[in-house]
């Protein structure tokens, strides 16, 4: 579980860094509830949200393939993938660059699909050992 909890902690600093953007730009924007339609409020709110909405059953995955012994050399490539993927995503959605967002997505899902079968395949394993 080192891993997963070595990289919970970078996770819930790059949410506090997405955090602090929307504060800045909800203080800048005059703002204080909902967007007010403002473009630039609207983006650091979807990148902050995106970021958690993905995060927190990624993070469960993790711990869970590593509960259930996973290669942890697959644990620490498929989390920097996933970080690099969540990366990408939020500077597209800051910064309108398509093809970082694009990157990203793809990321992010290749990294939960992968940890499904993986999660599948081991889960099988652990109850074929019980008979």
């Amino acid at each position: 579980m080192n891993i997963s909890i070595l990289f919970t902690i970078i996770f819930l600093i790059f949410y506090l860094i997405l955090t602090i953007i929307t504060i800045k730009e909800r203080r800048s924007s005059k703002v204080a509830y909902g967007d007010d339609n403002n473009k630039k409020l609207i983006k650091a709110i979807r990148a902050h949200a995106n970021f958690f909405e993905f995060t927190v059953f990624f993070i469960i995955s993790s711990f869970l393939l590593e509960i259930l012994d996973a290669n942890q050399i697959y644990v620490l490539f498929v989390n920097i993938v996933f970080l690099l993927g969540r990366i990408s995503h939020a500077y597209s959605m800051l910064k309108e660059k398509i093809i970082f967002r694009m990157i990203g997505m793809m990321a992010t899902l290749v990294s939960y699909a992968i940890n499904c079968i993986y999660l599948l395949y081991l889960y099988v394993q652990y109850f074929n050992q019980l008979d």
